[in-house]
């Protein structure tokens, strides 16, 4: 196997990698070009494109609780939250049990519009494992899941 050439902090460095491994930070990247430019297509920033999708996978969030999902402080997490209310992709509700408090939830149209973007997406993302016997299909679903497994292990506790 051939060492790949990385860079880190301009210095080019020999790794030995083997294809699969390079596919998969291949898919990584290509993951977050697909982010980037379907944030630039509905006119969002990366960080408004993040606290998007945070309130549409996990449902309403109270800015607190996004602040700390995207790692930003509470009057910065604000600016976005009024950012994203101005262009129409989320409004903010009353706590149905909490009267003093917000929840941040996405808006029907934002909510239609990422379906329409994404879900054709993931189904051709999909589609590719037809091409694959089942026992194939197992083969790759252990070595992605020992791969997020490995990868979730590296992140440094906050």
């Amino acid at each position: 196997m051939a060492p790949d050439n990385s860079t880190l902090f301009g210095e080019t460095y020999r790794v030995a990698l083997r294809p699969p491994t390079l596919l998969v930070q291949q898919a990584i990247e290509l993951n977050k070009q697909f982010e980037s430019a379907t944030a630039r297509q509905i006119g969002l920033n990366g960080t408004d494109m993040a606290a998007l999708g945070e309130v549409m996978m996990s449902g309403p969030l109270s800015p607190t609780e996004l602040a700390r999902r995207l790692q930003v402080s509470t009057a910065g997490v604000t600016t976005i939250v009024d950012r994203l209310e101005s262009t129409g992709h989320v409004s903010r509700a009353q706590h149905p049990t909490d009267r003093r408090a917000v929840l941040v939830t996405p808006t029907p149209e934002s909510v239609e519009r990422a379906v329409r973007t994404l879900i054709p997406v993931a189904q051709a993302i999909d589609g590719a494992l037809d091409d694959f016997t089942p026992e194939e299909q197992e083969l790759i679903r252990r070595y992605l899941e020992a791969v997020t497994a490995r990868q979730a292990a590296a992140i440094p506790d906050a």
